[in-house]
């Protein structure tokens, strides 16, 4: 009968089999694989048994089959264990997969198990916490198989006693192992059913040690060993007492000592350096421990000593010690040798003593060597050290001549002198034999010390025929006898020679340059560095000519002849002379006066100027040489005009000129007086226009100023005409100004439209220009036909958070806005805002200022002056108001609130004040122009300017269209035929303009006259929509020629002026970009 758990199993299963998708209603447990032994790293030839539990149910339930890598190893059985014999082959994952008896669609799976199996046999690892078991103590072993669990051990040990193994354990399962017997242990392990035994481990060697105390010993007890000497390493056992003792030696050099208790070496190298050990044995496992290691170190080289004593010279009738010094010098015994001289062979004077340090009253050259050990073990010799005795004569060094400063070239003896000592009887009587040879026998050697050793002689005199700068430094000699060289005097003291590098240069000087008929000059001539010894060679003309030999002389001349002089001086024997002194020019002053005089006489040059000076000689006609001197290194040529054609900074100093007489250079008249020349940069003239805006019927005058106003400036007018493709003006020269105007002033009639000019200044032949000034412009509200600027919100103020367009229109595709702020800096409009097409917006912050728009064909637009407010402002009208139109003036606040209680000003004094909503101007006049600003409850708006225009009454426009039309039928043949005809005479030229046909179009009729004065006047005829005739009168007869060419680029220029189109440029001589209208002098 089924259990509940599977009649619900059943009825749950059914159903769904009738839909066949296998699901469950019921969570189960996953299967679950294991394995014995329990280990994921086995070995090849292990028996692994894998057993696969369900986890529900009995096991008999079940059918079990199982996988590795995916792949069916047993099928599907009743059986849930299963056992393999490893072989490498069978690494990687197992898995089981149940099925349930009663479905086949009832499985489980199990979990992946990995196995890695090893081809080799494992070899356990055999430790121990120590090498060797102390007295009373042990030693613990550690067998282990790396990487692996499940391991029981087997323990194995054999003794010198038998070569047998003996099993101490049997494999119960000990890991470690502790033991106080000496032997050769190993171990292996074991696991499984059957058994799987690992590799044995390697054995290890456990002794006893015994308590016994070994050390090592060196036959001598030496610091330092050194190669070729003979010694013993001894190793000792205290306490061993009568024990036969085997050694054992352990060392760090490559060689190897004798198993005895002595490691003698007859002969030691470099090779025996390191560290020994030793030890006692008494059997194969009883020793005593390892000795504390004797460090030795063999040196490679024998060592030198070294002789050392107080002093190297022995006073008379004194002695001197000597001390042979050597490493650890009381290891060794003394050898002493002593040479009679440098020829002689050495001779033994102490044998192998102990002390170290001799004393010796002769002078020689001494060494010493140490020695030690059987048979002896010598150290090199040591450097001799030269002993000597000194002399009671005394050495004296001199120089001769005796002057302390030598010149390269010159020659100079440097002298020893010996002052003999005299003796008394007594004294020679206690001299021996060898001191009354040497002081019976003067005969001298002498010695030199100088700072040229290669070239010191023997003898007393040291002579420098041709001195140089190595020859500079301290001397000093001594004597030594012939007989004992030994033997010497003591060392004079130091004379110092200094040699100079350079032959000297003499020195000439005048007590004045010039002098007067029946005068004279005093010269001196001089050395420097000054030294003793000099007399003076004077020469006068040529230095090359002979000396003026009645003028030899140690000091000063005076001579009364004007010409060059020069001198030099010499001294010794042969004369060694210095160089030439520089020439002294002694001149004759005649009465002509030098005068210096500069042209144009400008009190300041610029940059770039012409200038020239000029020395003239006042009185009589003789010819003249020219002579110039200036502050700085500037020399200009000997010519009586100095001319600079392009004057620099550089330039500016203080000049002076003289004249010399042609025929006699040495007659001269005396220097100018001082011309000083200032030069400055070019400078930039300042041009001022007024009025700013124009009103109807006014004109505008021009200001141009530059420094010094008065300096013989010329002054050039000129229109600037927008480029906006580049950002840039060009200036187009104003008619009549091509040769520059004598008056700073320029005045322009009937100007109706914004217009900037520019000026600059000239001057000089050729030409000096400054540099252009600023353009300055002039403001028409006026909007103008074919460039026109409205502004959005429509009205002159604005707040200052608000967006504000500006937009250009008119005949032109290329467009500009430009604005002039209070700093009076003009900029467009992609530094301030952003422009989109013809239009620049603005988004609040902006400047106080006045915008203008320029064509891409360099017109101007009507100017609006835009003032910004913070919290009120004054709703007034951005273009003139015509007269008689009426006009209402508002305040607002930010929120476009018209405001009622109001109060109104004009020109700051009060219009209203009866608290209306606005100003109303019903016919606005002249008079009401002016500015305006409205007060709201203590805070006052800016204040704008309101600009009133005039009413023109229209012309008869039908009358004048007619009239015009039968003029241009009849008129323009015979009028071209007149003009052909007469274009070489002082006549009009008529040109036909044709007309646009636009509202507010103006054509230009300009008069260019001009007087003694220069001053242009222009006049300018507003007319509506019909065509007129301009006309240019010429002003007289200039050349043949000329007055055709003139009419014609007058009349080119007014023919684009009337298209509207922009004119043309000829090259002139002040620009290429400007148009020059009159080239000569205006028509």
């Amino acid at each position: 009968m089924l259990d509940v758990r599977m009649r619900h199993t059943l009825f749950c299963v059914l159903p769904l089999f009738l839909l066949n998708t296998p699901l469950y209603c019921e969570h189960t447990q996953d299967a679950e694989l294991t394995l014995t032994p329990n280990s994921s790293y086995l070995f090849n030839g292990e028996i692994v048994t894998f057993i696969c539990d369900m986890r529900e149910g009995p096991d008999t339930d079940w059918q079990y089959e199982f996988n590795r890598n995916g792949q069916q190893i047993f099928s599907f059985n009743t059986n849930n264990v299963h056992s393999l014999q490893l072989t490498p082959d069978l690494s990687g994952d197992f898995q089981c997969t149940g099925r349930h008896k009663s479905s086949t669609e009832f499985t489980k799976q199990s979990n992946n198990v990995t196995l890695s199996v090893s081809a080799h046999r494992p070899r356990p690892a055999l430790r121990a916490d120590r090498t060797g078991i102390p007295v009373g103590g042990a030693v613990t072993l550690t067998c282990s198989v790396e990487g692996s669990t499940g391991w029981k051990y087997q323990w194995f040990r054999r003794t010198s006693a038998s070569d047998e193994e003996m099993v101490i354990a049997d494999g119960s399962g000990m890991e470690n192992l502790s033991t106080a017997q000496a032997g050769i242990y190993w171990c292996r392990g074991r696991r499984g059913n059957p058994v799987f035994l690992t590799e044995q481990s390697d054995v290890f060697r456990i002794e006893i040690t015994l308590p016994y105390r070994t050390f090592v010993t060196l036959q001598h007890n030496w610091t330092k060993i050194f190669s070729g000497e003979a010694f013993a390493v001894i190793c000792q056992i205290e306490g061993g007492g009568d024990t036969e003792w085997e050694y054992e030696w352990r060392t760090t050099s490559p060689n190897t000592p004798p198993a005895h208790s002595e490691y003698r070496i007859s002969h030691v190298s470099v090779s025996h350096s390191g560290q020994y050990w030793c030890k006692g044995r008494n059997d194969l496992y009883s020793s005593t421990e390892w000795s504390v290691a004797l460090p030795l170190t063999v040196s490679p080289n024998k060592p030198r000593p070294t002789v050392t004593s107080n002093r190297q010279t022995i006073p008379v009738d004194g002695e001197e010690t000597l001390i042979c010094s050597v490493e650890d010098p009381a290891e060794w015994k003394y050898y002493w040798f002593r040479r009679a001289s440098v020829f002689s062979e050495s001779q033994l004077i102490r044998d192998g003593e102990p002390n170290r340090a001799i004393s010796v009253s002769q002078g020689g050259i001494y060494s010493c060597k140490g020695g030690r050990g059987n048979p002896v073990f010598f150290t090199e010799d040591s450097d001799a050290v030269t002993i000597e005795k000194r002399l009671s004569d005394k050495a004296v060094v001199s120089l001769q001549p005796n002057w302390p400063l030598i010149f390269g070239g010159e020659m100079i003896t440097v002298r020893c002198d010996i002052h003999q000592q005299t003796y008394s009887e007594l004294e020679y009587f206690r001299m021996d034999y060898i001191d009354f040879i040497e002081y019976d026998n003067t005969e001298w050697e002498y010695e030199w010390s100088s700072p040229n050793s290669d070239t010191v002689p023997t003898s007393g005199e040291y002579r420098i025929r041709n001195a140089t700068v190595s020859n500079s430094g301290n001397y000093r000699c001594m004597g030594k006898l012939t007989q004992d060289l030994y033997s010497s005097t003591e060392w004079s003291d130091v004379i110092t020679l200094t040699v100079s590098s350079n032959r000297p240069k003499a020195h000439l000087s005048a007590d004045n340059r010039a002098f007067s008929v029946g005068g004279s000059v005093t010269l001196t001539c001089s050395v420097k560095p000054s030294t003793p010894g000099w007399k003076y060679f004077w020469y006068r003309g040529e230095k090359t000519s002979e000396p003026l030999t009645s003028q030899l002389s140690a000091g000063p001349i005076r001579v009364s002849e004007g010409g060059v002089y020069w001198c030099r001086g010499g001294r010794g024997d042969p004369v060694y002379y210095t160089e030439y002194s520089d020439s002294v020019t002694i001149y004759k002053i005649v009465t002509n006066k030098a005068v210096l005089t500069k042209q144009p006489n400008w009190s300041e040059i610029y940059s770039g100027e012409s200038i020239t000076l000029r020395c003239e000689i006042q009185g009589g006609d003789t010819e003249w040489e020219y002579e110039w001197t200036t502050t700085s290194s500037r020399q200009p040529q000997n010519v009586n005009e100095y001319r600079i054609t392009s004057a620099s900074l550089s330039d500016s100093e203080d000049y002076w000129c003289k004249g010399r007489m042609r025929g006699a250079q040495q007659n001269s008249t005396g220097w100018s007086n001082s011309l000083t020349l200032t030069v400055s940069d070019t400078p930039k003239p300042v041009l001022t226009v007024s009025p700013s805006w124009l009103s109807a019927g006014a004109s505008v005058t021009l200001n141009c100023r530059v420094k010094d106003q008065s300096a013989g400036w010329r002054f050039y007018w000129y229109k600037a005409v927008p480029d906006p493709s580049d950002n840039f003006y060009s200036y187009e020269l104003l008619p009549g100004s091509s040769s520059g105007t004598e008056q700073d002033s320029y005045i322009v009639n009937g100007q109706t439209h914004t217009a900037g000019y520019v000026c600059r200044a000239g001057r000089g032949d050729p030409v000096f220009y400054t540099d252009y000034s600023q353009p300055q412009f002039v403001w028409s509200a006026d909007f103008h036909s074919s460039a026109s600027l409205t502004v959005s919100p429509d009205r002159a103020q604005h707040f200052i958070s608000e967006s504000v367009s500006l937009s250009c229109d008119g005949n032109s595709s290329e467009w500009r806005v430009m604005r002039l702020d209070e700093g009076h800096f003009a900029s467009d409009c992609t530094t301030w805002g952003t422009m989109t097409g013809s239009t620049c917006n603005m988004d609040g912050w902006y400047d106080d200022a006045v915008y203008w728009c320029e064509t891409g064909s360099g017109e101007f637009s009507n100017a609006i002056n835009i003032t910004t407010g913070f919290r009120i402002i004054l709703v007034s009208p951005v273009h003139p108001v015509t007269e008689g139109d009426s006009v209402n003036l508002v305040c607002t606040l930010e929120t476009e609130e018209l405001l009622s209680n109001v109060t109104f000003y004009k020109n700051n004094e009060l219009v209203r004040n009866d608290y209306s909503e606005e100003l109303n101007i019903s016919e606005v006049s002249e008079s009401d122009e002016g500015f305006y600003r409205c007060e709201y409850s203590g805070v006052m708006s800016p204040e704008s300017w309101m600009s009133v225009k005039s009413f023109n009454s229209p012309f008869p426009v039908p009358l004048i269209t007619g009239l015009v039309v039968g003029i241009l039928l009849i008129v323009p043949l015979p009028l071209l035929l007149l003009c052909w005809y007469r274009k070489s005479k002082d006549t009009c030229c008529h040109r036909l303009i044709m007309c646009q046909g636009t509202n507010q179009s103006s054509a230009t009729v300009h008069t260019v006259n001009q007087d003694e004065n220069q001053q242009q006047v222009y006049s300018s005829l507003l007319h509506g929509d019909f065509c007129v005739y301009e006309t240019i009168s010429g002003s007289g007869n200039t050349g043949s020629g000329e007055r055709s060419d003139e009419c014609r680029r007058h009349t080119s220029q007014i023919q684009l002026k009337g298209l509207g189109k922009r004119g043309m440029h000829d090259d002139s001589a002040e620009s290429s970009d400007y148009s020059n209208v009159n080239s000569d002098s205006g028509s």
